[in-house]
């Protein structure tokens, strides 16, 4: 709502733009910018604007990942079947859904990711170098793991995927550095600190002042531990948002059968993506690029982790869950193409571990229109009070215009069909 008020009250895009320039924190210009531009744009038709951009987005997240895979054969369709029900089944994809006004934007990095991707797949041209280079630049100036773009660019083109030419990552390393000098030098835009908000550690979530009481002389400390918890929550589905769920409640002997699904079915998948990608390192040379993109979303996990020190959110890591789909359908993929019928054994265990396991994602996977739905009525809930709640806290805005804003946003919401 702050993001909406702030789009009306701006008097233009350029605006816009120079104010967002200038944080202490944070170097998103471009993010207020697609606010601006939609919001301007919908000419008071913000639910169906908003939302639509929404829907497209996660249109094309689901078309490009499904590109990616060049699906061939009948062993990668039932690769591509199990790593689509990853990715749609796991704990960072319900942050893409759940979160869709005004805009999810860490929902449409994960799309530039893929759109990267897919460009590091296509036949080298000119073409393809000069739109992976305006597609970092907006990424770059979105949000900060926006940045990713540049790992997927750099990392496809060292594992053999020359679609943006030698030439084209040159180019954007010149534009990563750019990046840099801009936000340190010249902006002196710095870095989140502990005050900017709570964060998960072990087993709770910790308030600002009680994360500066303990971490303020050590901060080493809770960023490596930010970094650790953000890798292993897409490895293992846990820690999410920093904080153990699973863990705690079996150890208060609380735990549901779903979290005990979740978190055994991550296990099982990262197993197979290690021992696939172990062998695809010891056949480097023999693989394919398809192989490859195990290794590809290593790189992915470790430059996403890393730019999550600060704090741990899953909706930071949506980037990895996409690209542990990935590997996921290269880790089946790889593995049923070495399934022969001389070893019965290790072909039953192995076709057991992929269809239990496929089962168990399917499940997680459902549960999303749970989720989807749980939010839209918590969503109705919080706009049939949060004016009242604004009016009493003193915060309830003294322009005709703003108060116009939220009592049509409002009611848009109440009207809506559950």
């Amino acid at each position: 709502l702050e993001d909406l008020l702030d789009a009306q009250r701006s008097t233009s895009v350029v605006d816009t733009f120079l104010s967002a320039a200038y944080n202490a924190a944070y170097l998103r210009p471009l993010r207020i910018v697609q606010i601006k531009v939609i919001f301007d744009a919908a000419h008071g038709h913000y639910w169906l604007a908003f939302r639509g951009i929404h829907a497209a987005t996660m249109a094309a997240c689901l078309l490009l990942f499904t590109r990616a895979l060049r699906v061939r054969t009948v062993a990668d369709l039932c690769a591509a079947a199990f790593a689509l029900t990853v990715v749609t089944g796991l704990h960072t994809f319900r942050s893409t859904v759940q979160e869709a006004f005004p805009i999810n934007h860490f929902l449409e990095i994960a799309v530039m990711a893929l759109v990267m991707l897919n460009l590091s797949q296509a036949r080298p041209r000119l073409i393809v170098d000069l739109t992976a280079l305006v597609l970092f630049i907006i990424a770059a100036l979105t949000l900060e793991s926006g940045l990713l773009v540049w790992v997927v660019a750099v990392t496809a083109w060292l594992l053999g995927l020359r679609g943006v030419s030698a030439r084209g990552v040159v180019a954007m390393n010149v534009l990563l550095a750019g990046y840099f000098v801009l936000r340190f030098a010249v902006l002196s835009v710095g870095t989140p600190g502990l005050i900017e908000r709570s964060s998960g550690f072990l087993f709770e979530v910790l308030d600002p002042p009680e994360l500066e009481r303990r971490f303020g002389d050590r901060l080493i400390v809770f960023y490596a531990y930010n970094v650790v918890a953000s890798a292993l929550s897409v490895l293992a589905s846990e820690p999410q948002s920093g904080v153990f769920v699973t863990i705690g409640s079996w150890l208060n002997n609380r735990l549901m059968a779903g979290m005990a699904l979740t978190f055994i079915s991550s296990l099982i998948t990262t197993a197979l993506i290690v021992a696939a990608g172990v062998q695809v390192l010891r056949r480097y040379r023999a693989s394919d690029s398809s192989d490859r993109l195990i290794l590809l979303f290593a790189a992915v996990l470790v430059a996403n982790a890393t730019l999550s020190y600060a704090y741990t959110k899953n909706d930071i890591m949506s980037v990895s869950g996409i690209f542990y789909g990935l590997a996921a359908f290269a880790a089946i993929r790889f593995l049923v193409n070495r399934i022969t019928p001389a070893n019965r054994l290790i072909a039953a265990t192995l076709t057991t571990a992929i269809l239990v396991t496929g089962m168990a994602w399917s499940v997680r996977s459902l549960g999303i229109h749970h989720v989807a739905r749980t939010y839209a009525f918590k969503t109705r809930n919080d706009w049939a009070t949060q004016p009242g709640n604004w009016k009493q806290s003193g915060r309830w805005p003294a322009d005709a215009g703003s108060q116009q804003l939220i009592t049509n946003l409002r009611n848009d919401a109440l009207s809506m069909k559950m």
